[in-house]
């Protein structure tokens, strides 16, 4: 059995393998140098892993405000123009505008504010930082994005959950040309690794998870519900209900997320190769001494229009959502003896 799931702090040793991949790649390209054939488990994140830059959960609860806000026939013809924003302001229908600012600030105003200040703002700012981990505990990031998703997740409680689906699709559409990972990939990803399962997890809430998995073709999902926030450590404790041999010694699991804030760090304690893909927030090169990864990749991975654009020879063609310049051509490997700290605390 590998580490046990511990929230705390001991010994700790540098990953052997650390690569910084340099070169924008596809998510194929990718998975040719991260899965092994013998993979038995392949964990996915969907937030900002899945699409570049987007929040699936996120957007639905938007999508919800202005599906409040308009007539169905100003949203179709909106549609073309939405983009991956979450405002929808058409001033051609003050009323619709005025209502969306009402519902927006009704249901938004109060958790995103605490979410900007205490998520947001205290990851950047060590001083801020300190006051939140004093308030809400080691983990004040998290506690921020739990105020957003429990409003979401209550105000979806509240609708038909055909249209919840109706909404959670039409988001899906919105944003296919960001996608980073296709159905396709994970098919091609089926023939390298045959005894594969595929896992979907995330902080999302079930409409938008469970069509992301459908959209996808994945095996298996886990997501976000009232009573349960399935983020950080909370992930690996589902994943290990659903699978109880995840863990074990000789079962080889990959996960591949953006790991934002480093939401799913702890994920390199467990697994064997984790990853972390078009991310500000990258998988430390050290990990507790008990340990079973073997693995550190952080890569920018291509979206699907940005690999079209390339196709067609343009040279900008990285989307406005990452940095405009791609990376250097070649990667960077670290190879490092394991080195093993005691850390106070």
């Amino acid at each position: 059995m590998r580490a046990e799931i511990d929230d705390g702090r001991g010994p700790e040793r540098d990953v052997q393998q650390v690569t910084r991949h340099r070169e924008v790649m596809s998510f194929r390209a990718l998975c040719e140098q991260v899965l092994r054939p013998e993979t038995r488990y392949l964990l996915l994140d969907l937030d900002r892993t899945v699409h570049l830059g987007i929040n699936m959960g996120e957007m639905l609860g938007w999508e919800l405000c202005a599906w409040n806000s308009y007539d169905f026939e100003d949203l179709q013809r909106l549609e073309p123009d939405r983009g991956t924003g979450r405002v929808v302001l058409d001033w051609s229908r003050p009323t619709g505008a005025a209502r969306f600012i009402y519902f927006g600030l009704r249901d938004w105003g109060g958790p995103g504010l605490h979410y900007w200040l205490w998520g947001k703002m205290a990851s950047r700012i060590p001083w801020l930082h300190r006051i939140a981990s004093a308030r809400f505990g080691p983990r004040p990031v998290q506690h921020a994005q739990r105020t957003t998703q429990l409003t979401l997740m209550n105000l979806l409680r509240e609708v038909d959950p055909a249209l919840v689906r109706k909404l959670a699709q039409r988001v899906w559409d919105r944003h296919t040309g960001r996608q980073v990972i296709t159905r396709a990939d994970l098919d091609w990803v089926r023939t390298r690794c045959p005894d594969v399962e595929i896992i979907l997890t995330s902080a999302s809430p079930k409409p938008t998870v469970e069509l992301a998995a459908q959209m996808l073709g994945i095996d298996l999902c886990a997501f976000s519900t009232l009573d349960r926030i399935n983020s950080g450590e909370e992930k690996v404790l589902r994943l290990r209900e659903l699978r109880p041999d995840i863990l074990d010694g000789d079962v080889v699991t990959a996960g591949i997320t953006d790991t934002q804030y480093g939401e799913d760090h702890c994920w390199a304690k467990y697994f064997d190769t984790v990853v972390d893909i078009n991310s500000s927030w990258p998988f430390p090169g050290s990990v507790p001494a008990d340990s079973a990864v073997r693995e550190v990749h952080s890569a920018q991975v291509l979206t699907q229009h940005e690999s079209e654009r390339r196709a067609a020879g343009e040279s900008e063609y990285l989307d406005a959502l990452r940095p405009r310049e791609p990376m250097p051509r070649g990667t960077r490997r670290s190879h490092r003896p394991p080195k093993v700290s005691t850390a106070a605390g």
